[in-house]
């Protein structure tokens, strides 16, 4: 049986803290649900709970992923980090071990 997850990454090599690396999450979750809402297995994830998983990656790791056309926040620079920092990408949701094949090499965010 498959598994549907959605996958975060944040930008280890900016040591931001908890809090901004939270709201760097959420600013990434909000935009992934008006990016992703109609991929196929988005509705799915949606009544299944919406499982998340959050990764930690260094910049060149986000900017691939921003090559590749997934969700990425730059951020304005009003706090911790300097204007147009890369602190956050989202994938759509997706079959967990679709995602190990893009991701399986990064950690857990702690």
């Amino acid at each position: 049986m498959k598994q549907i997850v959605q996958y975060y990454v944040i930008n280890s090599d900016l040591k931001m803290s908890a809090g901004k690396a939270a709201a760097q999450a959420a600013h990434a979750a909000a935009i992934s649900v008006l990016t992703y809402m109609e991929e196929p297995l988005f509705k799915e994830w949606l009544m299944s709970g919406q499982t998340k998983i959050m990764l930690s990656g260094r910049e060149a790791e986000l900017k691939k992923l921003e090559e590749k056309g997934y969700v990425t926040i730059k951020d304005a620079g009003r706090t911790e980090v300097a204007p147009g920092s890369l602190t956050a990408s989202a994938l759509p949701p997706m079959d967990k071990e679709e995602a190990k094949m893009i991701l399986g090499h990064l950690r857990l965010y702690k």
